[in-house]
């Protein structure tokens, strides 16, 4: 499980004299606890532990001296040291007061030590600051409920249970609500939908007999009570177990930090950089991948405090200005990130990043001649990178040269014969581009089948479909193209299945389409970046999953 610290890595990173003199007044000695009942070995390492940040504490400031004191929260968390643990978390949000990460923590505390109004105040404060992260919505509905306010607590899970409908924990609380309140109905609706989605939770069966009792229906409460067991629904909530868990080994560079962004593991890239400002407030890549992360997550004043800060510290630093840019992007200020991009670019004209985002930005501004030069510059630094010359084909179709797009990729392929990502890319361009021959249908109708027979996804199922729908084979282009949109939807991927769809219609009508991917796609219909619960390190580009090599 992941260090606290991980966790706390988007804290602010420059208060102002002024803001930073008021946090300093706010902030409370953290006790020692008195640990003479513990065996010890135990004292000791809670000594130990405590001295270390303390000692680390004594010359931070900023966001290491908030994650100083969350390690500290932390600490005395998992020993069961509350009331101390509950000045440290007071502590940190004292000093990264825009943070709702940190008075979430101080309300599951403050429930720990059964003080309802603290936790529903802190819970709250969390919820203003952080309506993305699903627990605190949870964990607010619960307090508001054992507080009396139900009425409260139904709305805010009625509308998590809206923009979440695919977590059974809202449903289930719902379900559970309706059930005190005697709505029956809404009772067995709610359990119901709980149960589709988490099936193992049989605990809930338990909930859903009474409901059915109530309705007077005694087969169907028998049946439900039948299958009751202690299962309970699961809630996913990396920061309590953070919080609770001892602190993991974690990398000691920059380079591990991306790395374990990628893998998804942000918890422990969090960490990783939590480290490296400790060491050097002052690290201009650390700051520029925090804020990367941190504008992922929606923490977009926090990331902004993280990239003022590197750009203080070196302003004419390529990767400083790119990750400018993405903070910019997440803040849907398109302008301005076009402009940190350029910046960047002039710098160092060898960051991938900057040509593959200011392609994108091109493509948005439907300036389909100046994207395609970027692209054909980020193919020149990434020559066997797939997803940019997907990004290439895409800008060259919309610019209404499909024969350039085709001599591109047939370029990269003939350099990367067994590079089944660049074979799909060339499948779908050959297959829609008008001016491709007979022949080189014939090729991207083979190579489809050999992609399909590898790995049979929803996009090698779609390339093959485009193949097949070229050769007038548009019966047979349906069938896969139906097996794609059933992929995307068992995934819950609305938006591919959306786009898979729009293929489909035009096979119906036996209409070849004539680009590569619909025109809504990403690559044509390049978005803003937008904050999600799914982080990576680098700005995500949208691509069609690739075959196996």
């Amino acid at each position: 499980m992941p260090r606290i610290s991980t966790l706390v890595a988007a804290t602010l990173i420059a208060l102002s004299a002024a803001g930073a003199a008021h946090a300093d007044s706010l902030i409370q000695p953290v006790p020692v606890p008195d640990t003479s009942k513990l065996a010890p070995e135990a004292a000791k390492k809670i000594a130990d532990e405590r001295a270390v940040i303390d000692k680390a504490r004594a010359s931070l400031v900023g966001p290491p001296l908030a994650e100083a004191y969350a390690d500290l929260g932390a600490l005395y968390a998992r020993n069961d040291f509350d009331e101390a643990a509950a000045v440290a978390f007071y502590d940190a949000s004292q000093i990264s007061p825009n943070d709702g990460r940190w008075y979430y923590l101080r309300g599951v505390i403050a429930r720990r030590l059964k003080r309802n109004d603290d936790a529903r105040a802190n819970f709250q404060a969390a919820f203003e600051r952080d309506k993305v992260y699903l627990p605190i919505s949870f964990r607010l509905a619960d307090v508001l409920l054992e507080t009396g306010d139900a009425a409260g607590a139904r709305k805010l899970l009625e509308d998590a249970a809206r923009e979440h409908a695919d977590q059974a924990v809202p449903f289930a609380m719902l379900g559970q609500l309706a059930l005190k309140q005697k709505r029956y109905a809404d009772a067995v609706d709610g359990l119901n939908k709980a149960l589709k989605l988490e099936p193992q939770a049989n605990g809930l069966y338990t909930y859903l007999a009474d409901a059915y009792a109530g309705q007077g229906n005694t087969k169907a409460a028998e049946e439900a009570r039948a299958k009751a067991g202690s299962v309970a629904v699961q809630i996913n909530d990396p920061l309590v177990a953070g919080m609770l868990s001892p602190p993991p080994r974690v990398g000691t560079t920059v380079a591990d930090a991306q790395a374990l962004a990628r893998e998804g593991n942000i918890q422990a890239a969090r960490d990783t950089l939590a480290g490296l400002l400790k060491k050097n407030p002052d690290d201009v890549e650390a700051l520029a991948l925090a804020a990367r992360i941190e504008a992922t997550l929606g923490n977009q004043a926090i990331a902004q405090t993280y990239i003022d800060r590197a750009l203080q510290a070196k302003s004419e630093n390529a990767v400083t200005h790119v990750s400018a840019g993405i903070v910019a992007e997440y803040g849907a200020d398109d302008a301005k990130a076009y402009d940190e991009y350029r910046k960047a670019q002039k710098i160092d004209r060898k960051q991938p990043d900057s040509w593959l985002l200011l392609g994108n930005a091109e493509m948005r501004r439907a300036r389909y001649a100046q994207a395609v030069e970027q692209y054909r510059g980020l193919v020149a630094l990434q020559p066997a990178n797939a997803v940019a010359y997907a990004h290439l084909v895409a800008a060259l179709f919309a610019q209404g040269k499909c024969a350039d797009a085709l001599s591109a990729i047939n370029d990269a392929v003939a350099k990367n014969k067994n590079d089944g990502d660049l074979l799909q890319v060339f499948v779908r361009t050959a297959s829609t581009c008008p001016d491709a021959d007979a022949k080189t249908r014939d090729v991207a109708l083979d190579y489809g089948k050999l992609l399909y027979k590898e790995r049979p996804d929803a996009n090698n199922s779609t390339a093959l479909a485009l193949a097949l729908a070229a050769h007038g084979k548009f019966k047979e282009a349906q069938e896969y193209q139906a097996q794609a949109i059933f992929e995307a939807t068992r995934a819950r991927d609305a938006e591919a299945a959306a786009l898979f769809r729009t293929t489909m219609q035009q096979f119906v009508k036996q209409q070849m389409p004539d680009r590569p991917w619909p025109a809504e796609h990403p690559y044509f219909k390049a978005p803003l970046l937008t904050a999600t619960r799914a982080v990576a390190a680098q700005p995500a580009a949208p691509a069609a999953a690739p075959a196996k090599k």
